[in-house]
């Protein structure tokens, strides 16, 4: 693992500390505490204290993503969200079908398809995100399982 200077590469564990940097940059220029001109800065600066890297130009920085531009704001938080979403998914379909990675590397993903049809892809856009997911999980918006889910992973990685 290696923090990036671009979202669309950075890995599971920094990846949503990208999100943040251009939610609260977002935030701050809606709420006029920064202006326009002042996004180079404001990025670079985040991305030095939050990430600790350094920004050489604008098209790697403030000008890498094409939401602003297309006047796509309030966008980014959704990434996020969809992070903490598959963790609470992920171990609820854990719990209930737990030979799922013995089905996977046999190549068979039939119960894995069924258990989504069931409990996700069926109800599609009929409720809102706080009530899809209290339905599917039994529980509100809770990001424990996936910080649990990146830490096992990467423990097994890094033999922490």
């Amino acid at each position: 693992m290696k923090p990036s200077k671009i979202r669309i590469q950075a890995d599971e564990v920094t990846y949503s500390l990208h999100i943040i940097i251009r939610f609260e940059i977002e935030r701050d220029l809606f709420a006029n505490k920064i202006q326009v001109e002042d996004l180079p800065q404001v990025w670079n600066e985040k991305y030095e204290e939050y990430l600790g890297i350094e920004i050489e130009s604008d098209s790697e920085g403030v000008l890498q993503d094409t939401h602003w531009a297309s006047g796509s704001f309030g966008y980014f938080p959704s990434y996020a969200l969809g992070n903490i979403y598959s963790g609470q998914i992920l171990t609820k379909m854990v719990k209930e079908l737990p030979e799922w990675k013995i089905q996977i590397s046999n190549g068979d993903f039939k119960h894995i398809k069924q258990w989504l049809t069931d409990n996700v892809y069926t109800y599609g856009n009929q409720f809102d995100p706080s009530d899809f997911i209290r339905n599917i999980t039994g529980e509100e918006l809770n990001v424990k399982p996936f910080l649990e889910y990146l830490d096992k992973k990467f423990s097994s990685i890094y033999g922490y």
